[in-house]
């Protein structure tokens, strides 16, 4: 679902050069495509067929909770009206470096960074951009929503920030934090799959600062937003040879 749905949207932004805030970066018909797609793939986390979590709300019943980052660009048109949403950052960088960063380049990467840079700095880019369109859909929808740093939920932060996504997603609800702390040190997977590790492992994040590729000549846009999430762009410094 979420593949037809991104392919449908990446035809857009090609023309646009843009990513969407709001709905009316489709047309009606698009959006009544996209729509179709959404409830179909909403239909099958609710089956339990993909990555997701269940929650008791503060009034008894359910809360699907549901980790499928690509939404955060299908955020207009998701047909939900009671939503609450945790917009996770991760540190830019770790995130151009990561695994699963080649796909936003691929679908995205003529329209939006048609230059000649290296990929890694490319995907940072994409990265400023992606978390500048997903914050202003949020602020058009105007439901319960927060943004957390990855990085702030390992180690002595972790409870801290639990807490405060609980607070402002599910109000009143009778969350056991202790319990979610020990999970976030546990493997983390995607959609039935293995994950890569635990964020207690001390190489969880930073992961750019051990890495042969140097951000030095990012962007300003990718500085704006990193230092926006609190993350420094002081380059590493390299040794001198002695």
């Amino acid at each position: 679902g979420c593949c037809e749905a991104m392919g449908l949207l990446s035809r857009r932004v090609r023309s646009t050069k843009a990513l969407p805030t709001d709905r009316a970066f489709l047309s009606r018909s698009d959006s009544a495509a996209l729509e179709g797609i959404l409830r179909k793939q909403l239909h099958t986390y609710r089956r339990g067929r993909l990555t997701k979590f269940h929650a008791r709300t503060a009034d008894g019943g359910d809360a699907l909770l549901v980790k499928e980052p690509e939404l955060s660009l299908l955020l207009p048109w998701l047909p939900l009206s009671n939503a609450s949403y945790v917009h996770v950052v991760r540190d830019g960088r770790d995130q151009a470096l990561g695994a699963s960063s080649g796909w936003p380049l691929e679908l995205f990467g003529d329209a939006l960074v048609p230059d000649k840079r290296p990929s890694h700095l490319r995907k940072l880019t994409i990265w400023a951009r992606w978390n500048a369109a997903t914050e202003a859909a949020l602020a058009t929808l105007g439901l319960p929503s927060i943004v957390v740093r990855l990085e702030d939920l390992r180690g002595k932060r972790a409870a801290q920030t639990l807490r405060r996504m609980a607070e402002a997603v599910l109000p009143g609800a009778d969350v056991n934090v202790e319990s979610a702390v020990e999970a976030l040190s546990g493997d983390l997977g995607t959609s039935g799959k293995e994950g890569t590790g635990s964020l207690a492992r001390k190489d969880a994040v930073a992961k750019w600062r051990r890495s042969r590729h140097r951000f030095d000549a990012m962007d300003d846009l990718s500085k704006r937003a990193l230092r926006k999430y609190g993350y420094s762009v002081r380059e590493r410094r390299r040794r001198k040879p002695s």
